[in-house]
Parts: structure tokens; C-alpha cells; sequence
């Protein structure tokens, strides 16, 4: 078996911490928050979402076995951790950003087309290559079609309802409790109706990212009192939380109960969403102290959603199935290594052409 996809663990690292300063004690990086770290990182969680997604389709366990190529194993159950960061993220620049005079004229041009525009035309490639492979689409044809697609809606709503809760509603005292009521109703939701717990188990953080923004300095200087020992809890906490929430077939199995009990619910989606929180709160506590950033982290940090949106693509068409388990291959590369790279190589251009294709809608609009 070839050993090349280890290779992309320490690349992975050296692409995080390249040019990245270390604080010294006694000393905190105030720039943890700053738009400049957030992108870089969340730069770098684009990358780490796409190894998320490629190892999905060489290493998971609910995988046929003779399709099985270990070497990404450690990135099948991170992706959910990433998309924390970048709610968080969303939550948290929104309600800083809407403090800004005139921050909500022109929110529909500014901020939902530029989420639109790049989805509509990924949606349509994958529509037309499912069409062309003769893969069978089910209803509801804007989910089946574009199978990762469910952070779409999910954005679209909580952007909605931040305009709602900041801009339509004028009592201060008002909009957080109304921004969490419609988050628990999002979340109500997708349990009834959603196809798995990926469609809820990170939204929460975009409320409190909003929540944080509104006195981020209050509770910065709250994280760095007994900082060791939150820092020590937040990182165990995401530990037991992720083990619970992701590999408790494992736990049921140790504790001889039945897969499909109410032990499975009381574990997945709630253990989940706390090591989402927690996770979040562990990299702020490490950006307290860690100031990150490079050309290539910015780069990338620039078109995130572009970058999210194109990759699966690629994704599917080097797997060793198209779409579904059964339907042929497009072109399967068997090697991990070459695998994502191959995934990779192309994405990095087009999401930047898309992210290109948006501004320039933007600026004749």
C-alpha cells in the first residue's frame, strides 16, 4: 500500500503554521477575532473539509470494504468541526459588521447573491453531469442533486434571520433571545425533516458567535483568567464529546445495547453539537496565543464558500463511484495521495473564477 497520503499530514501543518507567531506569556494575540486570522483560518478549514469529503470516499467505515484505502482516516468524521468554525464565524462578523452605518442597505445584493450566484451554477454543472451518467435524481431535485448543498439553506436562513432580528426588530433587548427562538426552530426542523444530523448539528453556532460579538472584549478577558486550565477543559471536553458523538456505534457496542435504542439519539446529534462548541471555544483560546497567517491562508480565505462549493465535484468524479454506490466511475483514482490531489489541483482555479464571476455580477448589478 503506498504511504504518500501520510505525506499531507505535516504539509498540512506547515501550510497552517507558516509564518504563524507564538505570544509570549503573559501577552495575547487581540487580533484573535480580526477579520484577517478568522479568514486565514477559516482559509485553512476549506482545505481540511475537503480532505473531510475525500476521505468519505476512500477510508469510511460504512464503506463496501474492497473500495476501502486507509491513509485519510483522521479527517472522516472532522468536517462537521469545520463548518463550527465557520458559523461561528458568520455569527460573529455579521452582528460586528451591523453596527456599521448603512450595513443593511443593499443586504440582498451584498449578502444572499453572493451565496446564490456561485450555488446556482455549481448546482447546474452537477445537474448536467448527473443527466449525462444517467444517474437517477430523486425528489426534492435542489437536495438529490447537489448532495452537499444542505450548508446552503442553512446560511441563507440564519442571514435571513439576523436581518430580521437586527435590522426589522428596533428593541436591543429582544434580538438575541428572537435569533436564538428561530435557530432552536431551525434545528426543530431539520430533525423532523432532514436526511441526517449534518444539517443541525452546527447551526447553534452562529447564534453565539452573534452572542459573542456583542461583548467580545468582556468575554475575551474572561478566557484569559485561569487560561490553562479552560484551555485544558475545552480541548477534553471536544475529545469526549467528538469520541461520543461520532463513534458511538463503538460505545453501544461496549455497552451491549441495541444500535437503534435511545441511547444512539441521546448520543450522536447532542454530543455533536457540544464538541461544535467547545471546539470553537478551543480555538479561540489557542488564537489567544497563536497568530496565524500566510499569503496562501488568505488566498484561500478569500473564497471559502466558492471553494466549498466546487470541490465536490471533483470530489465525485475521481471516486470510485459517481454520486452513488453502483453507477460507474468518471475517471477512479485509486491512490489517496493522487486521489486528493487530484481534487485539489483543479478546485483551487475555479473557485477563484467563481469567486471572479461573482464580483463581476455584483458590479454591473
Amino acid at each position: 500500500m503506498s504511504m504518500l497520503q501520510f505525506t499531507y499530514y505535516p504539509l498540512l501543518l506547515i501550510l497552517l503554521f507558516a509564518g504563524a507567531k507564538f505570544v509570549k506569556k503573559g501577552e495575547w494575540n487581540d487580533e484573535v477575532l480580526s477579520l484577517h486570522q478568522t479568514k486565514a483560518f477559516l482559509g485553512f478549514a476549506a482545505i481540511l473539509i475537503l480532505f473531510h469529503h475525500a476521505s468519505q470516499k476512500t477510508c469510511a467505515d460504512w464503506m463496501n470494504p474492497k473500495y476501502i484505502r486507509h491513509g485519510l482516516d483522521a479527517f472522516v468524521y472532522l468536517g462537521y468541526l469545520c463548518v463550527a468554525a465557520f458559523l461561528f464565524c458568520s455569527g460573529y462578523g455579521m452582528r460586528t459588521a451591523c453596527k456599521k452605518e448603512n450595513f443593511f442597505k443593499s443586504y440582498f445584493k451584498r449578502r444572499i447573491l453572493p451565496i446564490i450566484i456561485p450555488t446556482a451554477v455549481v448546482w447546474l454543472v452537477f445537474f448536467i453531469a448527473e443527466k449525462i451518467r444517467g444517474v437517477e435524481i430523486y425528489p426534492p431535485l435542489w437536495i438529490n442533486v447537489y448532495d452537499y448543498i444542505w450548508f446552503i439553506p442553512a446560511i441563507l436562513y440564519m442571514y435571513a434571520l439576523f436581518y430580521l432580528c437586527f435590522h426589522i426588530i428596533k428593541a436591543d433587548r429582544m434580538r438575541m433571545p428572537l435569533l436564538w427562538a428561530g435557530t432552536v426552530l431551525y434545528i426543530i426542523l431539520a430533525v423532523l425533516f432532514s436526511p441526517g444530523s449534518w444539517w443541525y448539528n452546527t447551526i447553534h453556532l452562529f447564534a453565539v458567535g452573534a452572542g459573542f460579538a456583542g461583548k467580545s472584549q468582556s468575554r475575551l478577558d474572561r478566557l484569559k483568567k485561569g487560561y490553562a486550565a479552560k484551555l485544558a477543559a475545552y480541548i477534553l471536553l471536544t475529545l469526549i464529546f467528538f469520541v461520543a458523538g461520532n463513534y458511538y456505534p463503538l460505545i453501544i457496542g461496549i455497552l451491549r445495547k441495541p444500535y437503534n435504542g435511545i441511547l444512539h439519539k441521546l448520543l450522536e446529534a447532542p454530543s455533536q453539537m457540544i464538541s461544535a462548541y467547545t471546539f470553537v471555544f478551543m480555538l479561540i483560546m489557542l488564537g489567544m496565543k497563536i497568530r496565524i497567517g500566510n499569503r496562501i491562508l488568505s488566498f484561500l480565505g478569500a473564497m471559502t464558500l466558492e471553494f466549498y462549493l466546487v470541490h465536490p465535484f471533483f470530489v465525485q468524479i475521481f471516486a470510485f463511484a459517481f454520486i452513488y454506490e453502483g453507477n460507474k466511475p468518471v475517471f477512479f483514482i485509486e491512490n489517496p495521495f493522487l486521489y486528493v490531489l487530484a481534487i485539489l489541483i483543479p478546485s483551487i482555479p475555479l473557485a477563484f473564477l467563481l469567486k471572479k464571476l461573482d464580483s463581476l455580477f455584483k458590479k454591473s448589478s
